[in-house]
């Protein structure tokens, strides 16, 4: 088997994984043991990092790298993938993933950068929607003040640009742009921060609402309930099925004329005995 390009990985545990397993097809010799003669690393934690039940650490980088004969591109990004896997926190795990990003932008050709800035903004994912029903034929103006709140020109351009590079917008033979079939796909390493940033966004928008948005046109409510933790869970998977019912009844409309956020949030405001999952 060969072995993808460092810049197609988000864990370096799967590279190493695919590292070795290809050099081990190729050369009898390739064992644990001789990586450990090479760089020092014990083979049994070798073994470990290699299932994911471990991290290597930041001093057994150079060794290793030397070890992988890596240029000093790929040296530097595999670098920042340890980082961000053995990131701490989800503030720490967004710097790296960005710096990863930024890295990806300026050495590789992959969509995972223009995949992550498509849910960095409102405005792209609001554009989309805003498509569904709108007639967009090239009048970047007079899309960008249909937003609320509106956006530049370029601004609106740009995320045209980003939507038709993704696929998931394309201009008709009659001039117009309009939505197609592909979605992004959900799973991937990035996915959950992107989602995460996607929701912040959401939520500072929403704050703002209260302000700017008339009563009329808008709802907002709030409660606040006592509950055990097998309720929490019960209530969890009823916001679910009325998001599933609510995104049904966006399927069927026939003549929609405006572009909605729907946001549903349920945590914790004391600490949680989740003693009743044990039961």
């Amino acid at each position: 088997m060969d072995v993808k390009s460092i810049f197609d990985y988000l864990d370096y545990r799967e590279y190493l994984k695919d590292h070795y397993d290809s050099n081990k097809e190729r050369n009898s010799f390739f064992s644990f043991r001789y990586i450990s003669a090479k760089t020092g690393l014990d083979s049994s934690f070798y073994v470990k990092v290699l299932q994911k039940q471990m991290h290597l650490s930041l001093k057994s980088l150079p060794r290793l790298i030397d070890f992988l004969n890596l240029s000093k591109k790929e040296s530097d990004y595999f670098t920042l993938l340890v980082r961000f896997n053995r990131a701490y926190n989800k503030d720490e795990m967004r710097l790296y993933f960005e710096k990863i990003i930024e890295f990806r932008e300026l050495h590789t050709n992959t969509l995972d950068a223009e995949k992550y800035h498509y849910f960095s903004k409102w405005y792209h994912v609001a554009i989309r929607e805003l498509l569904n029903y709108h007639r967009f034929d090239g009048d970047y103006k007079s899309l960008a003040a249909k937003l609320n709140p509106p956006i530049s020109e370029v601004t609106a351009k740009k995320a045209i640009a980003l939507l038709v590079k993704l696929g998931l917008v394309k201009k008709n033979d009659d001039g117009f742009f309009k939505l197609t079939d592909q979605f992004i796909t959900t799973g991937e390493s990035w996915n959950s921060i992107a989602i995460e940033n996607f929701q912040r966004e959401m939520l500072h928008l929403a704050e703002d609402s209260i302000n700017k948005i008339p009563k009329n046109d808008r709802e907002t409510s709030t409660v606040t309930v006592s509950v055990s933790w097998t309720c929490f869970k019960a209530m969890k998977e009823r916001l679910r099925e009325f998001r599933k019912e609510l995104l049904e009844m966006a399927r069927i409309e026939r003549d929609p004329d405006g572009v909605f956020q729907i946001n549903f949030q349920i945590f914790p405001l004391t600490t949680i005995d989740r003693s009743e999952d044990a039961q």
